[in-house]
């Protein structure tokens, strides 16, 4: 009942709930058929920054607006690019593939040397990036990150 309910409503979804989903396939492959897994890797690809990263921004709900009212930023980040990089090679796509190989670059281009993460900001509202709850997405940025570049099961 599960498979079929994920079946039938994924596409309402947005696409990071589409892209946990298509995660979840690759332990689970009856939760979504090949044709649903290929549309979201499409629909994944299609959201690529020119410079080979994923925004968070752009795999969220259409119009997602902060509760604070600040503007959400559409750059390429650690959290988006980290999720989907890792995603996609869960998902069978190859190192190979441009797409990937691009996701994995900016990874590489993009830590922080300082610090040794990947920045990534929160979609409810601007923190400090200094306090705990402002590094929050910034610790699940590099965790997916990380489990990207190392080609991590």
């Amino acid at each position: 009942m599960l498979a079929e309910y994920l079946q039938s409503e994924q596409q309402a979804q947005s696409l990071v709930n589409r892209t946990f989903l298509l995660w979840a396939s690759t332990k689970l492959p009856e939760l979504l058929t090949a044709k649903q897994q290929k549309s979201i890797m499409d629909d994944l690809f299609a959201k690529q920054q020119a410079d080979g990263g994923w925004s968070t921004t752009s795999i969220v709900i259409k119009d997602w607006k902060r509760r604070d009212g600040t503007p959400l930023d559409a750059k390429s980040d650690g959290y988006g690019t980290g999720l989907v990089s890792f995603v996609l090679e869960r998902a069978g796509v190859s190192r190979s593939d441009a797409h990937l190989k691009q996701g994995l670059g900016w990874l590489a281009q993009n830590q922080d040397k300082a610090e040794g993460q990947w920045r990534a900001t929160s979609l409810n509202k601007e923190r400090d990036p200094a306090s705990d709850t402002g590094r929050f997405m910034s610790d699940a940025a590099t965790a997916y990150a990380v489990l990207a570049l190392t080609g991590s099961k």
